[in-house]
């Protein structure tokens, strides 16, 4: 996926004050090197691109979570829904961030080029760990995933942590389904596919019903006091919920808030 492309970009920057980047970057310009050269790729070269992987330590609602992403300014899919007044991409709060955090920009830039570039083998990924402080981790917090091959690897790093519990957030859930087919949807996962459209639940294509675990959906708070919305998600800390990490709950419609709405929401139902 686009190598030429991502040796160019990456080649371009060098950020004199951020080392761990430009050392990571060489070795992922490196690899992109030999593999535009046709050169095969060792387990070593792998597990050295695996090192290079940045876990996100996350914050707000989700504090106590880590999760593996990819660059959401990368993602061309992404980026169109964005343009999209219609879509509930054009609110995407993760754009936003990498924007104007440009260190999280530049590690989920070279997490984006691994994904989506190199075909890692399940038994290279054990060597990254992926840190759990309540035993359950996320995948994509900063964007979605941006093509097939970026979701076998995904799905190859759930496999390699069966002791810990993965969210899998996605609008491209397409992607998901060719890996589940490839590989099989492992045990330790749920599956959320999310709504693109405000206020509107997904109707869920048949050819992916049978790995999906919840839709997400988000809506405002004008909606929820017009159809009385249940809402579960927005208010309060992921880690007392639960609900989409929990790979035997029957909550399957799950809904959210949207954003700047929840502390009028908050109001309206009278949580303090």
């Amino acid at each position: 996926m686009k190598k030429k492309y991502f040796l160019d970009l990456l080649t371009s920057l060098n950020p004199e004050k951020n080392k761990p980047f430009n050392m990571k970057k060489a070795v992922v310009v490196e690899m992109l090197n030999k593999a535009i050269a046709g050169e095969k790729l060792t387990n070593s070269d792998y597990a050295r691109l695996v090192n290079c992987i940045h876990v996100s330590a996350l914050t707000g609602k989700l504090e106590e979570f880590y999760s593996i992403s990819s660059c959401v300014a990368e993602n061309d899919i992404c980026k169109a829904r964005a343009k999209d007044c219609n879509s509930i991409c054009s609110e995407c709060y993760a754009m936003q961030s990498v924007n104007y955090r440009s260190n999280l920009k530049l590690s989920l830039l070279i997490n984006h080029v691994i994904l989506n570039c190199f075909d890692i083998p399940a038994s290279v990924w054990p060597v990254l760990a992926v840190p759990s402080i309540n035993g359950k981790a996320r995948i994509e917090s900063h964007g979605d995933v941006a093509s097939i091959q970026a979701a076998l690897n995904m799905n190859r790093i759930i496999e390699s942590h069966e002791w810990l519990t993965f969210g899998i957030w996605t609008k491209n859930y397409n992607f998901w389904r060719v890996a589940f087919e490839k590989e099989g949807k492992h045990k330790n996962c749920t599956f959320l596919v999310s709504s693109d459209r405000l206020n509107v639940k997904l109707e869920i294509p048949e050819n992916i019903k049978q790995y999906v675990d919840h839709v997400f959906t988000v809506y405002d708070l004008k909606t929820v006091k017009a159809e009385n919305v249940n809402i579960q998600c927005g208010f309060h800390h992921c880690k007392e919920c639960g609900i989409c990490y929990d790979t035997e709950n029957t909550t399957f419609y799950v809904n959210e808030i949207l954003k700047k709405d929840t502390k009028r929401y908050m109001k309206y139902m009278g949580i303090e």
